[in-house]
């Protein structure tokens, strides 16, 4: 990723450095851009959202991918209706992920259970 360096503190004018802090933050720390179809993903790690599939999606290997999220927990191993390879969810005691393609009735729902405190 592109890295911008912010203006040094310079002078004994320091609203003159605070405008311009201010004007370099306006332009480089934005709010979650809005992917409107003409973008581009050649660098890796961009965070968007999509307008035409109304899901946030991050730039990775020339590509946009959707960032999926699972909003309920599901209740056992075997993949529902709406799956799709990739989503993640994650409980008080687990955290899940459905490794593959649902293709039916299938186990394809891994999870890894939490343990410790915070590091």
């Amino acid at each position: 990723m592109t890295q911008y360096a912010a203006p040094e503190p310079y002078g004994g004018d320091w609203k003159d450095w605070a405008r311009r802090l201010n004007v370099f933050l306006n332009r480089t720390q934005s709010a979650l851009v809005q992917q409107t179809g003409g973008e581009t993903a050649k660098e890796d790690g961009y965070l968007m959202f999509d307008r035409s599939t109304v899901k946030p999606v991050i730039s990775q290997s020339g590509a946009y991918k959707e960032v999926v999220v699972k909003q309920s927990v599901p209740t056992s191993s075997v993949g529902a209706s709406g799956d799709t390879a990739g989503l993640i969810s994650w409980d008080t005691n687990y955290i899940l992920c459905l490794h593959r393609q649902p293709r039916r009735q299938l186990n394809i729902w891994k999870r890894v259970a939490l343990s410790g405190g915070a590091f």
